[in-house]
């Protein structure tokens, strides 16, 4: 009989995407073909970087109520919906709540709520639930084995299906292949290795001196004591992790003393800590949700409908199909924004149609995408009282909610609308330059505006400022160097009338590495860029990150091929796609629950065409079979 074997190599979230698919599609046939499913991750399956033993300091970035691994009804395209829990449906079913300030199992404290953001090893225990509870549900025809070891190459037999290699030389025969790897470390870039060689230079003038290139594990910021003066880069949800580590994590606490306030309680070991960015500000706080589970505004003019008719005028105008964010996309979507504010503030919505809006929109939407433009500081000390009526406002804007507060509500359009930008941006949708350009000026604007911390992070850096914990750093675009006399890192203001320079023992550089392919430390992406049967993402001469796959999530290897049996999701494809390390959200078409969907039904359909071939094979044998008897006799 015709069998399958399947190899899922990365079993986090994207490799539960697969797994509930499967049993998902499994669920609802007929077919009793013998399939060996191979699950393949040297971690706890399931849990990705959501590992459960991290600290509950660490929280997630999604409400609890808008995180689940199961299909609903509004997921197009990608087989059927079974029923299954979200994780606010799991923590209540577990037991949880909240016991002075700890999520434990218990009958005291209080109940978790749809808006609450929950600590990521929680996160890391529903998702290994859902992946024993996927296991129990496959059919009878099904065999799993599950493979604690990490793939270190892949490679074809003659027939086109796949050997896969397991670090310690074993090897896993499979058909069909699903690459789920999520995050990858890469090697250090240029900036790493400038600033690993000064620390390494100046470590016997200053035993304090230190560089992280990467704060995870979060316990390797240990190594930093009281007497630290500490650099940290960056303003984003990594940031906010460090933040944690260096304060509630070893011992201090917040106090809330108002709606709107928190204190913060010193231990005594804490470090001096000057957080800074580029952009020169902190992330804008996630308002209170105001929209539920699913929720989302729906385009009146950045639709798909806008992206077609672009395209198309575009082709007629010059004969091309790759679009220019800053001229043809943004336009449409700062429009869409503005219309969102003006309706908002107004607390009537405009007919969309012919509506223009006012000077006041439009600047509102200029100030949110570029708040400092046009503002001189004097020194120092007006940019940090700057930064702390920032953080004021946007603490009393989150407040407000989502839906009432017209800046919250206009931010949000871009979180809600992802799935548009997707379609404009997704596989070559730009011009090199504009692609270019998206990621490195656009990105950073959304995310500061529009994918921020919970809000109350935002609170504890107002209370750590107010501590003389934290100080938020020098403006924008501070320059770095390094003090061989003194052995420190240090930074210079370069955007005050008055510049100022700062140093420091250890540098944290808060980022998540972006995944290329040329730098990656995975042996199993060195070995199929050396074999020719993965390359890297292009988009004419740039190369934004990621391996190139087609349209139907299928790998293309180095002859322009695409391999029919090998497909790959999640960010080691971020650069053919846009923002694929978004959890699944219920009731919104997941976009992740989608493609996955559509990659197991294409991967079911080759197994139904090859049985079925094989059938006819068998008929047409035994037809032959018959008829040479039939002469014989």
């Amino acid at each position: 009989m015709e069998s399958a074997s399947i190899a899922i190599v990365g079993l986090g979230p994207r490799g539960l995407n697969i797994l509930e698919r499967i049993a998902a599609l499994l669920g609802e046939r007929s077919s009793n073909i013998p399939m060996t499913i191979h699950l393949i991750d040297p971690a706890i399956p399931g849990q990705g970087v959501h590992a459960w033993s991290q600290p509950q300091h660490l929280l997630v970035n999604t409400v609890a109520g808008q995180i689940t691994m199961f299909s609903d009804d509004t997921v197009e395209d990608s087989g059927p919906a079974v029923a299954g829990p979200s994780l606010l449906d799991w923590v209540h079913e577990r037991g949880y709540r909240c016991v002075d300030g700890k999520f434990i199992i218990s009958s005291a404290g209080t109940e978790i709520g749809e808006n609450d953001y929950l600590p990521r090893s929680l996160l890391g225990e529903y998702l290994t639930a859902v992946c024993d509870r996927l296991l129990k549900s496959l059919p009878a025809n099904v065999t799993v084995r599950n493979h604690r070891r990490e793939v270190v190459n892949i490679s074809e037999y003659g027939d086109g299906s796949l050997a896969i290699h397991l670090q310690g030389d074993y090897v896993v025969d499979a058909d069909f292949c699903f690459l789920a790897l999520g995050h990858c470390e890469s090697l250090p870039d240029d900036f790493d290795l400038t600033l690993e060689a000064q620390a390494r230079r100046g470590q016997s003038n200053n035993s304090q001196l230190r560089y992280f290139r990467n704060p995870y594990p979060i316990n390797s910021l240990s190594a930093i004591s009281s007497h630290d003066r500490v650099a940290l880069c960056g303003t984003g949800l990594t940031a906010t992790d460090v933040l944690s580590a260096l304060t509630v994590g070893i011992g201090g606490a917040f106090e809330k003393v108002g709606q709107d306030r928190m204190r913060y309680l010193a231990c005594g070991r804490e470090p001096a800590i000057t957080i800074f960015s580029r952009q020169g500000l902190p992330f804008g706080g996630r308002a209170v949700n105001q929209k539920g589970v699913g929720g989302q505004y729906k385009a009146r003019y950045f639709t798909r409908e806008f992206i077609d008719a672009a395209r198309h005028a575009l082709c007629l105008r010059e004969g091309s199909l790759q679009l220019d964010f800053d001229r043809d996309l943004w336009p449409t979507l700062k429009h869409e924004m503005a219309y969102v504010y003006q309706c908002t503030a107004s607390g009537a919505w405009a007919e969309a149609r012919g509506f223009v809006p006012d000077a006041a929109s439009v600047a509102a939407i200029d100030a949110l995408i570029a708040p400092l433009a046009g503002i001189t500081f004097a020194d120092y000390a007006a940019y940090q009282r700057y930064i702390h009526d920032y953080l004021r406002d946007d603490i009393a804007d989150s407040l407000q909610g989502n839906v009432q507060n017209p800046r919250k509500a206009a931010a949000d359009v871009i979180r809600d609308l992802r799935d548009n930008i997707r379609y404009a941006v997704d596989h070559c949708g730009l011009t090199p330059a504009s692609h270019q350009r998206f990621l490195s000026h656009w990105c950073s604007i959304m995310n500061r505006i529009a994918v921020g911390p919970p809000k109350e992070r935002n609170m504890e850096l107002l209370a750590l400022m107010e501590a003389g914990i934290v100080q938020f750093g020098l403006g924008q675009n501070p320059q770095i160097g390094f003090d061989a006399g003194s052995s420190r890192f240090t930074l210079a203001s370069t955007a005050f009338a008055i510049n100022e320079t700062d140093s420091f023992d250890v540098f944290v550089r808060a980022k998540i590495d972006v995944f290329e392919p040329e730098k990656s430390t995975s042996r199993l992406v060195h070995n199929m860029l050396a074999s020719g049967l993965a390359v890297p993402f292009q988009n004419g001469g740039f190369k934004p990150s990621g391996l190139a796959v087609d349209k139907s999530a299928n790998l293309l290897r180095s002859d322009g091929q695409a391999m029919r049996n090998i497909w790959a999701l999640g960010n080691i494809v971020e650069g053919s796609n846009f923002y694929t390390f978004v959890l699944p959200r219920p009731q919104v078409n997941s976009r992740a629950i989608q493609d996955a969907g559509k990659v197991v039904i294409a991967m079911l359909e080759r197994i139904d065409a090859r049985a079925a071939a094989q059938e006819a094979l068998q008929a047409s044998q035994q037809a032959a079979s018959a008829a040479r008897q039939a002469e014989t006799a």
